[in-house]
């Protein structure tokens, strides 16, 4: 009986001072910048700026990697649908979707909640994030086109 007091003593030390450690990462090539603990105001880019947005707000449902979840929630990254339409993409994002859609040939019927919260600015950064990786890498989607479709 002392020794198995003795043992949750030792775990009790071990998990209070692991507890205490500083576990700020730092943004380098294992993690991605994909940290908790980002900041807008330690990015300089809009690219940045959107990948920030995006993992706050999307990355749960459509995953870090952007390749959302088999039959559940779409992929994003380098789509047929998210390098097309810009005027649907800022749609989404203000309005929210619901309903049966396909994406690179699989049905998906979920709801996606709309973001009317997020400034043009930040609709526009994260969409540009999205798309940066396909053939519409270079057809930016501006702050007021999405002005004009709010």
């Amino acid at each position: 009986m002392r020794f198995l007091g003795i043992i949750v003593f030792i775990v009790l030390v071990v998990v209070s001072v692991g507890c205490g450690q500083n576990t700020t990462t730092k943004n380098t090539p294992d993690n991605n910048g994909t940290s908790p603990v980002s900041s807008i105001k330690n990015r300089n880019s809009r690219y940045d700026a959107g990948k920030l947005v995006y993992d706050r707000n999307c990355k749960v449902c459509h995953q870090v990697n952007r390749m959302g979840m088999a039959k559940v929630y779409p992929p994003l990254k380098n789509t047929e649908r998210t390098n097309g339409d810009k005027d649907f993409l800022i749609d989404v994002v203000l309005n929210g979707l619901s309903g049966e859609v396909v994406v690179e040939g699989v049905k998906y019927n979920g709801v996606m909640a709309s973001y009317r919260n997020l400034t043009d600015q930040q609709i526009a950064d994260v969409l540009n994030y999205i798309r940066s990786d396909g053939e519409a890498a270079d057809d930016l989607v501006t702050v007021e086109e999405v002005e004009q479709k709010r």
